[in-house]
């Protein structure tokens, strides 16, 4: 197994126990492929969690944050909408459609040592 296998085989293993967890208890896990998003698709994490797995995976896998920008994957958390009503047309919020951020990008950057994308 070349060295760059390895890496997205730690990077599968790492996610998969700790991360990918049932979405209900009876239901099985979902099943992941390096083109699973973890910002988009059917099963995104919370802003909330997200800060915490990226943290964390950032700290684990010795990856420079560089240019990481979280909100490129999360732009429409912490949000406040109910007096959007009451904003000026220019200044109501909009949903904006979060970047996919996969388990590719996860691998392909632990690889170089450096945010990527």
């Amino acid at each position: 197994m070349s060295n760059s296998d390895n890496i997205e085989q730690q990077v599968m293993d790492w996610y998969n126990e700790n991360w990918n967890g049932r979405v209900i208890p009876f239901f099985r896990k979902p099943v992941l492929t390096l083109e699973t998003s973890l910002s988009t698709g059917k099963y995104p994490w919370a802003d909330e969690d997200a800060i915490d797995i990226i943290d964390q995976y950032f700290s684990h896998f010795e990856v420079e944050r560089r240019d990481f920008a979280f909100r490129k994957y999360w732009p429409n958390e912490e949000t406040l909408i109910p007096l959007n009503c009451l904003r000026s047309k220019e200044s109501k919020w909009t949903w904006k459609e979060p970047e996919p951020l996969t388990l590719k990008m996860l691998v392909e950057s632990a690889k170089a040592g450096y945010w990527l994308y």
